[in-house]
């Protein structure tokens, strides 16, 4: 962009040479509103008999000097500031109506021109608008119409564009009124439209691949359908596991407890009956005292007509003497 201006600057410099000739003077661009600084580029000295003054458009007088005083001419008396010792003048504020040559001239019977400035005063440019028309497209390429315009004008180009590569039919396209240039150009996948003089830019821009749907890039795959794929099974088995732990951890200890409870154990034949009741060893905690079975044998049936009776032992519960 920068170098398009400057092209485009020097362009107008021959131009204003050209058109004007070398006494124009030197081509000076400023923003409206904004000063200038009317300087020499050598030293000066001033004879006593001679005097210097400042004019615009070689008839309307700002300012002159002797070489013991000066005089701000009243057009100029509040925009006129004097930055040196050099005769050097900055004019400020200036307005569009303030575009033109300013001279410095020595008088002394004969006039001898020193420097002259040609100022251009330009405002801001103005938006610009970009617009695309006489679109088509297919499944490998597309084009299009690009129109950039402005207030004051507007110029346009056709884009062809395959994969992902663009090309500009005639090159760049650009339009320019006196100092002011319209242009409309690609760069890096981008359509720009810019307007531009030697003061002050703007632009606007459009996405190729938004032009041209077939260019754009797949979207990136949804994270949250791969992240939940993954964290759901992995917390299914961790929840599993937990469960399926804690149930076997669970029957292990009841089965301990079961195994280990002893209530008291058990003794074997009856208490002698020649021991007193003083003398006896407190009674242990006996739930039931089984002996081997004393009793008659139990009568012979046949198997087949009577109920088997399977006595390991007979069950007798102790008493305490008199």
């Amino acid at each position: 962009m920068k170098s398009f201006v400057t092209v485009l600057f020097v362009v107008y410099e021959l131009y204003l040479c050209e058109s004007q000739g070398i006494s124009a003077g030197t081509p000076v661009f400023v923003l409206k509103g904004e000063d200038v600084d009317l300087n020499f580029t050598k030293a000066v000295v001033l004879g006593e008999l001679e005097y210097l003054s400042w004019k615009f458009n070689k008839k309307n007088v700002l300012v002159t000097f002797s070489s013991d005083k000066k005089k701000v001419f009243d057009n100029y008396t509040w925009r006129i500031e004097f930055p040196g010792n050099n005769y050097s003048v900055k004019l400020k504020n200036l307005q569009e109506a303030d575009s033109g040559v300013y001279s410095a001239e020595v008088t002394q019977g004969s006039t001898e021109v020193l420097t002259e400035y040609n100022v251009k005063v330009q405002d801001r440019v103005s938006p610009v608008n970009l617009t695309v028309s006489s679109f088509s497209e297919n499944s490998s390429s597309c084009s299009f119409t690009a129109t950039c315009s402005s207030q004051d004008s507007h110029t346009n180009s056709t884009f062809s564009c395959e994969t992902r590569t663009c090309s500009q039919e005639g090159g760049e396209r650009s339009e320019g009124i006196p100092d002011t240039f319209l242009q409309v150009h690609q760069s890096s996948g981008s359509i720009i439209c810019n307007h531009s003089n030697h003061v002050s830019w703007t632009n606007t821009t459009k996405r190729i691949k938004d032009v041209c749907h077939q260019h754009d890039d797949p979207p990136p795959p949804n994270p949250v359908p791969i992240i939940l794929g993954v964290f759901f099974p992995i917390l299914a088995l961790a929840i599993t596991g937990a469960v399926l732990w804690y149930l076997r951890t669970r029957r292990t200890s009841k089965s301990v407890n079961v195994e280990n409870t002893v209530y008291d154990t058990a003794q074997f034949g009856a208490p002698d009956p020649t021991d007193d009741e003083d003398s006896a060893p407190p009674l242990s905690s006996c739930y039931a005292c089984v002996g081997p079975h004393t009793g008659p044998p139990a009568p012979t049936e046949p198997r087949n007509t009577a109920q088997l009776e399977s006595v390991y032992a007979q069950v007798r519960k102790t008493t305490p003497g008199p």
